[in-house]
């Protein structure tokens, strides 16, 4: 905090803030570096995790067909029908050891990609090898069949690729780097097709100066590793790429390789710790023969070129801010001298000597604001000199208005008087014609009410008038309905009696039914005696008597049931004729109801008649009083309007000269404190030092 002369405190100065501001491009620069940074690196790690896996699926197609090759070739050894049927005990004419050791070697000289080839044979003690530092013996086979090659490729049934032959390895002379003896092999059960018997094995070993090539060509960065894994887990990679010791691995004993195989993805990636540093893995199978080619890359070589840029944004900031920082201190030195110099003189002036003069050898807005200070002071100086003029002609003009206000009281006072008696009158005939105002308005009020519930009730009357006749039309409706309701129910009457009448002779039928059934069940009953006398020549006689005498039963049944029928529909007809009799009975009821309704209403229309006359008569005379009621009405509003408006205007004349009263007296007050001031004034402008 900066302490003004006067011990007050202020905020924060000039050269602070002009080193808040440069330092805010500073920090935005250092923020724009960090978010280019890391823009920057994840940029560069998608291009580089991209490029890494275009290289390691080429190089996984390149590797699938050489290996597929290799493969091929070991197929086509294996159906060789020399070798098949020599190593089988049945050789062609022609064939022996020799024609197929020959042979073997011939086809597999011309191979760019096979190094060495070797069969084992099952039985027999000959075998093959093309490696001259190779030779097998009597107990070759056996010494496979207890190898760890052996039981690979019988895990895997047909074939197997191996980094590294067990087999080989023992009988190959000792080398001076054991990592020599790391070469791509693949073994393949041999057949005899037409038997289905196994016959041998056959060994071919890729070239290691094709996979030195390859691997050495993969070029994923600095401090890089690329690695081959076979299926038995054997790590082949550059020379310079193995560990120390043969039992360290490089990647296959570490928890992302367990993850890439248990993954289903033909390609994929991960995040590692290996060696103390963190890598990035990235990985392709090659076909479906479960060999992988696999790249371990730093993170910090992919983020190499991203450290370069976040080094030279670094230095650009350490060097702007030096430059900056340099800059705001001349600036901050050049601002503090000039307003030094400006608070010396405005405070010289503050003092009242307005004979001060502001100077700079500044050429910028330093000088414009000196200038501008100095006119300021020149400008007070003559406003001083003006008002020291004018404050002995405010004292002048003061005791004049004095003078003229006690005159202007003496007149208000007597003009006061004279409204007030004004005032007292009106108010008087003011308060008389409202009093006849509102006597007027409560006579008109009851007229109005009173024509108002006349029509009214001539409303209610031909409202009821109207009723009355629709209530004779609905009387005389439903005595005709009440007539034809009778008729039908004669009718009715009439359906139900001749219905009896047909039930009777239903039953009269029934019951000759329920004879002739009667008849052919005893009919039948005769005929079955019959033919059982009748012995086998009555058997079908028998037959059709026993169906009569199922048709009997069933029509005695079915009389029974419509005898049980007819006697229902018996009950059911009694029972409405009792209720046609009481509705008969009923309609006669109504139908005199109806008659004495009819006069009823009759009589209340005329009834009605003579009350709309009355009502006529008496609206004619309401109407006659309103109109009359109006005209008075309006008189009065008009003698009571004109009064209030006398009254209005007495008081609003006196208000007026009650206010200019107080105006008056306002203005003496101001009077005197126009004095106080001028004397004040003259005091202040004593205080300014102007010659």
């Amino acid at each position: 905090m900066i302490k003004t002369q006067k011990g007050k405190k202020r905020g924060i100065g000039i050269r602070a803030k002009l080193f808040l501001a440069f330092a805010l491009p500073v920090l935005f620069m250092i923020l724009l570096g960090g978010i280019i940074y890391r823009q920057t690196a994840d940029f560069l790690q998608k291009h580089y995790k991209e490029s890494t896996m275009q290289i390691l699926g080429k190089t996984s197609d390149y590797l699938e067909i050489l290996l597929l090759e290799v493969e091929t070739t070991a197929y086509d050894l294996s159906q060789d029908g020399d070798l098949i049927s020599y190593f089988s005990g049945t050789p062609k004419e022609g064939v022996d050891f020799d024609y197929v050791d020959r042979k073997m070697k011939s086809f597999l000289g011309t191979n760019a990609y096979v190094e060495n080839g070797y069969f084992i044979a099952i039985d027999g003690n000959e075998h093959i090898s093309t490696n001259q530092e190779i030779v097998f013996d009597e107990t070759t086979y056996e010494a496979f069949a207890a190898s760890n090659d052996y039981a690979e490729v019988m895990a895997r049934n047909r074939k197997v690729w191996l980094g590294e032959s067990e087999f080989l390895k023992e009988r190959r002379p000792e080398a001076e780097n054991p990592y020599d003896n790391r070469i791509l092999t693949i073994i393949r059960r041999v057949d005899n097709v037409l038997t289905g018997q196994d016959i041998g094995f056959i060994i071919l070993e890729v070239r290691s100066s094709v996979m030195e090539e390859l691997l050495e060509e993969i070029n994923l960065g600095d401090n890089s590793t690329v690695v081959f894994t076979a299926q038995d887990n054997t790590e082949l990679a550059r020379e310079a790429d193995y560990p120390p010791s043969l039992d360290e691995k490089i990647i296959v004993s570490g928890n992302a390789y367990q993850k890439m195989q248990q993954g289903v993805d033909k390609s994929g990636s991960f995040n590692l710790r290996y060696r103390g540093k963190d890598y990035w893995m990235c990985y392709y199978y090659i076909g479906d023969i479960g060999n992988s080619i696999i790249g371990l890359i730093p993170k910090e070589t992919m983020l190499e070129q991203a450290n370069d840029i976040r080094m030279n944004v670094t230095v650009m900031v350490i060097v702007l801010t030096v430059i900056m920082s340099a800059v705001a201190t001349l600036i901050a030195l050049s601002i503090g001298k000039n307003i030094q110099n400006i608070l010396r003189g405005v405070e010289q002036a503050s003092k009242g000597d307005l004979t001060v003069q502001i100077r700079t050898k500044s050429r910028d807005e330093f000088a414009a604001l000196c200038g501008g200070i100095n006119d300021m002071v020149v400008s007070v100086k003559k406003l001083i000199m003006q008002v020291s003029e004018g404050a002995g002609q405010v004292e002048e003009a003061v005791s004049k208005v004095g003078d003229m206000n006690t005159q202007v009281c003496e007149a208000m006072e007597g003009i006061s008087g004279a409204i007030t008696q004004i005032r007292i009158g009106a108010e008087d005939q003011g308060e008389g014609a409202r009093d006849c105002l509102n006597n007027m308005d409560n006579l008109a009020d009851k007229i109005t009410c009173v024509a108002d519930n006349t029509e009214e009730i001539q409303k209610i009357s031909n409202g009821v008038k109207n009723l009355v006749n629709s209530g004779i039309g609905i009387m005389e409706e439903l005595n005709k309905t009440s007539e034809a309701t009778d008729q039908n129910l004669h009718e009715m009457v009439k359906e139900l009696e001749g219905l009896g009448s047909s039930v009777s002779d239903i039953n009269r039928i029934i019951q000759v039914i329920s004879e002739i059934a009667e008849q052919t069940n005893l009919l039948s009953l005769n005929a079955s005696i019959e033919a059982a006398r009748a012995g086998e020549s009555g058997r079908g006689f028998a037959v059709v008597a026993s169906e009569v005498k199922r048709l009997a039963d069933q029509s005695m049944g079915a009389a029974d049931e419509i005898h049980k029928i007819i006697s229902r529909i018996e009950e059911f007809n009694v029972e409405v004729l009792r209720h046609a009799e009481h509705t008969g009975k009923a309609l006669t009821s109504q139908k005199t109801a109806v008659i004495h309704a009819v006069g009823a209403f009759k009589d209340m229309d005329d009834y009605l008649e003579k009350l709309a006359g009355n009502i006529d008569e008496i609206v004619i005379q309401t109407q006659a009083i309103s109109n009359a009621k109006d005209s008075t009405l309006s008189a009065v509003q008009s003698i009571s309007s004109t009064t209030g408006e006398n009254t209005a205007e007495t008081i609003n004349i006196g208000e007026d000269v009650e206010k200019q009263k107080k105006q008056v007296d306002e203005l003496a007050i101001c009077a005197d404190n126009l004095m106080t001031v001028s004397d004040r004034l003259k005091v202040a402008v004593s205080a300014f030092i102007i010659d």
